[in-house]
């Protein structure tokens, strides 16, 4: 286990080391502030609480603004208490430095910035509606998904107030046969858990390191996991982890929406029928979090097995692989099936079977499908984008979460 200090990174000793694992604590988290929203979600629906709280007709949009806004509150301070426990979470494993309040101010704020984002995408899912019906809704919200993709990274400096760099010096790119090498930038991060990935709509990615690995990684490593994303975004992997995303969303809104306003009457101009919406694609939303991973896995899988077919050591990219899990869960062992329903990062372990394994030597997967699903469910007004364990109480990652 690795804590950080403000000039560099020591291990920690033995009898500093909590019993139970990082990812395991983290996990707990988000199953608990997972489970809650979406029980709230399930309790909305049946008992009509929508209905009774919020109007039901159709409304201008300074009223919808008014009683959504109060509605989104209510969330944010909900959402804190669970959001505070994440903080105590990484005191306990020396992942952070800053104080409470520090870390009260910075996520406050950042709730705030989702939370206008909801609010200004529900204003818009009332006026298509409005003017559009259902078709409409369907063209728009497909038009905001590439909207959303191709301004990930923004997205990220706007909740996270990260830094993005330009200055590039000081690292060599891989040279990979017949692969195009994507463009890179640097980001400047506090979160030790921020591990960058790939942004941008297929055919102008961008890959996304942190800067504060020019100083962890030796060149070799780095060059391993540049690699790796180089060549998933080359087979295609990364492009089908967008699709899958961007269909999984677009469907649930409108199985959502259809449900809000054909079963249950509620015009999606209305606050009733917005929280309605809400609620639903929520727990279309927790749907995703359980099957989604079953598809990134395999995208893990292939990004690890085409860096060993073009030439990456599998001893640096070992290494590479396990320090950046260090970051993320820090987790030794977990069973397949936890695996498979809680991350859609499989442990180092499972990578190197997957790698040993003949069945899988040609598997092709949706590359962070799930993950790409947790950042555009905005679009629906779900709720779990801030909840997931990654990410609980963590602004740099709700936009752009933890990359392999």
């Amino acid at each position: 286990m690795i804590v950080q200090t403000e000039e560099n990174i020591v291990p920690m000793s033995s009898s500093e080391r909590p019993y139970i694992a990082y990812g395991r604590m983290r996990r707990w988290l988000g199953i608990a502030y997972v489970g809650v929203i979406v029980s709230a979600c399930l309790i909305l629906l049946s008992c009509g609480l929508a209905t009774r709280f919020f109007t039901v007709v159709s409304m201008p949009i300074a009223g919808l603004a008014v009683e959504l806004g109060c509605a989104l509150l209510l969330f944010l301070l909900c959402s804190l208490p669970f959001d505070i426990v994440g903080f105590n979470i990484e005191k306990l494993y020396a992942r952070t430095n800053i104080s409470l309040v520090s870390f009260l101010g910075k996520q406050v704020c950042a709730a705030f910035r989702y939370g206008l984002l909801l609010l200004l995408i529900s204003l818009l899912v009332a006026s298509v509606w409005g003017y559009f019906g259902l078709g409409g809704l369907l063209v728009a919200s497909l038009l905001l998904s590439l909207l959303l993709v191709s301004t990930q990274l923004l997205w990220a400096r706007f909740f996270g107030g990260i830094i993005i760099e330009r200055e590039l010096d000081g690292i060599s790119v891989p040279v990979l046969d017949g692969v195009k090498i994507a463009r890179l930038a640097l980001v400047s991060s506090d979160e030790r858990c921020f591990s960058g990935g790939v942004v941008g709509l297929p055919g102008f990615e961008t890959i996304i390191i942190p800067k504060r690995w020019l100083r962890e990684f030796i060149p070799e490593q780095l060059q391993a996991e540049l690699a790796r994303r180089n060549l998933i975004i080359a087979s295609g992997g990364r492009s089908r982890g967008v699709l899958l995303a961007v269909l999984f969303t677009n469907i649930g809104l409108i199985l959502a929406a259809s449900e809000t306003v054909i079963n249950l009457a509620l015009p999606l101009n209305s606050a009733a029928g917005l929280v309605t919406l809400s609620a639903l694609f929520t727990i279309w939303s927790f749907v995703g979090l359980l099957t989604l991973p079953f598809f990134s896995h395999p995208g893990v899988y292939e990004a690890d097995r085409l860096a060993l077919e073009n030439g990456i050591g599998k001893d640096v990219l070992l290494q590479t692989i396990g320090k950046i899990d260090a970051y993320l869960e820090d987790e030794q062992e977990r069973s397949h099936a936890v695996d498979t329903v809680f991350h859609p990062v499989p442990t180092v372990a499972h990578r190197l079977m997957a790698l040993e394994s003949k069945q899988k030597k040609k598997l092709q997967g949706a590359w962070h499908a799930a993950r790409y699903a947790v950042f555009l469910s905005v679009i629906g007004l779900g709720l779990l984008g801030r909840a997931v364990h990654c990410n609980a109480g963590k602004p740099e990652l709700w936009a752009l979460l933890p990359a392999d």
